[in-house]
């Protein structure tokens, strides 16, 4: 089925929903992608990416993840590939059978931020502002360094055999980092995998996961596969994982590669599967160390928490190679991204700024972005943060649906909130609200991570 001309005024419209939420339309790349899954038939991401000289990794772990994502908050229902034309549909049904989307695509410019507490941006400059996705765009200016972890890992990243593991919570520039780091290797090549996007039934069954880690791998350096070739029940899942790694991948390829496995914690909830997948790629760490063939691989590994598996000392990849550890914004890096977004903070604000978000930076991200927009007001911003008609309210919505799914965790968090100090909790909820970001861990010890969470926590649990 092809694209008509109702369709056609159909995405239109959902450009304008964007515009009107985000202050930007879609990218060329995303309307690309909407209008292929927009289709009865759909094409794949590989075959997307091939007719249009794009990278298949990139697309389906970096583009269309975000473009979901985006879509789903706007629309307040999870839009995937599969069902983007239905749900987007009737959204659109609903909002124009209440009210026709005319008018004007862009929000007002006008600001009503005071200057005593922020300079708000002109006209023009509002128009070059980005909003906060889960990840900032390599070419973007609102890339906020943290120095000297860039320069470290893209000294590492060149060096025979390297392991990256990258950890901090989630929203705190995980990705953005590993991104940053595959560009500055981009000779390599670069195969990227997210553990989130994984069925459960994948990450419970050991075989299943090694075979679907050999064929992503494979799908995306673009090669033949050779799996059943290399896969024997006699010698067991992971030395055949291996052997293919050795025998077929990296034999295959001129050039080292990198393996960057993204949220590679979602595994903890897994203990056997995970213990066995974990001590393989400890033991591939130390095969590049005296072979010539595994010198070729470069593994990142990012992680949202602490592994919280009991894994030998000997076995663990968790303890070996460099490790980079994302710490919230400082003061000085929160006025940078001010500047960048055409705002000046006095310091008062700054300070109230620091105290209610504690440097996070994704909700740092989004609060600028809005000042500068005028969407808000300084005084909008904290009057309002902690409730439903405040600029945090999805934010705060998706983490309390998260921890509304799971009791033990209301129950731990409740105990957190409680206390004024930090406090202990059982372990494994401990790190589990650590990679959600609403505490932090100090010597088996937690505390709320900022006073929005506090304060709205406080009122909805």
């Amino acid at each position: 089925m092809s694209i008509d001309d109702a369709d056609i005024t159909r995405l239109n419209l959902i450009d304008q929903l964007v515009q009107q939420k985000t202050g930007q339309s879609l990218t060329n790349l995303q309307r690309l992608i909407l209008s292929e899954c927009w289709q009865t038939s759909k094409k794949t991401y590989e075959e997307i990416a091939t007719q249009n000289n794009y990278s298949g990794s990139y697309i389906q772990q970096r583009v269309a993840p975000t473009l979901w994502h985006l879509l789903s908050e706007i629309v307040g229902a999870k839009v995937t590939k599969s069902n983007c034309r239905s749900v987007l549909y009737r959204y659109l049904e609903t909002i124009e059978s209440a009210a026709p989307l005319t008018g004007s695509t862009q929000p007002s410019e006008s600001s009503s931020t005071t200057e005593t507490q922020v300079e708000g941006a002109s006209t023009t400059e509002k128009l070059l502002l980005e909003f906060p996705t889960e990840s900032v765009p390599l070419n973007s200016p609102f890339y906020i360094e943290r120095n000297p972890h860039e320069l470290n890992c893209f000294q590492q990243i060149m060096r025979p055999g390297a392991l990256i593991r990258i950890k901090a919570p989630r929203q705190m520039g995980k990705t953005s980092l590993m991104n940053r780091i595959i560009a500055h290797a981009k000779a390599y090549p670069a195969v990227v995998l997210n553990f989130q996007q994984t069925e459960q039934t994948v990450l419970s069954d050991l075989d299943r996961l090694l075979r679907w880690l050999c064929a992503n791998i494979t799908r995306q350096l673009k090669l033949s596969s050779a799996l059943d070739d290399h896969w024997d029940e006699d010698i067991g899942s992971k030395m055949s994982c291996t052997l293919y790694m050795e025998e077929y991948l990296l034999e295959e390829m001129n050039t080292p590669i990198i393996l960057a496995l993204e949220e590679s914690s979602e595994l903890f909830e897994h203990l056997d599967v995970s213990k066995e997948f974990f001590s393989m790629l400890r033991t591939w760490h130390e095969y590049t160390k005296h072979q010539d063939a595994w010198k070729k691989l470069r593994l990142i590994l990012v992680q949202s928490t602490e592994s919280y598996i009991p894994l030998n000392i000997n076995q663990s990849p968790f303890n070996v190679g460099f490790e980079v550890a994302l710490t919230p914004f400082t003061p000085q890096q929160v006025n940078t991204l001010a500047e960048r977004s055409h705002l000046t903070l006095n310091n008062p604000t700054c300070e109230q700024l620091m105290a209610l978000l504690s440097g996070h930076p994704y909700l740092i991200r989004l609060a600028l972005y809005h000042l500068a927009k005028g969407t808000t007001t300084c005084q909008q911003l904290f009057t309002n943060a902690s409730t439903d008609e405040g600029i945090f309210s999805d934010h705060l919505h998706r983490h309390l649906w998260n921890l509304q799914q799971h009791a033990e965790l209301c129950v731990a968090f409740r105990q957190v909130l409680n206390q004024t100090e930090p406090t202990k909790i059982a372990q494994k909820q401990a790190f589990k609200l650590q990679s959600m970001g609403l505490v932090t861990l100090d010597q088996n010890q937690v505390q709320v991570s900022c006073d929005l969470y506090r304060q709205y926590f406080s009122d909805h649990l």
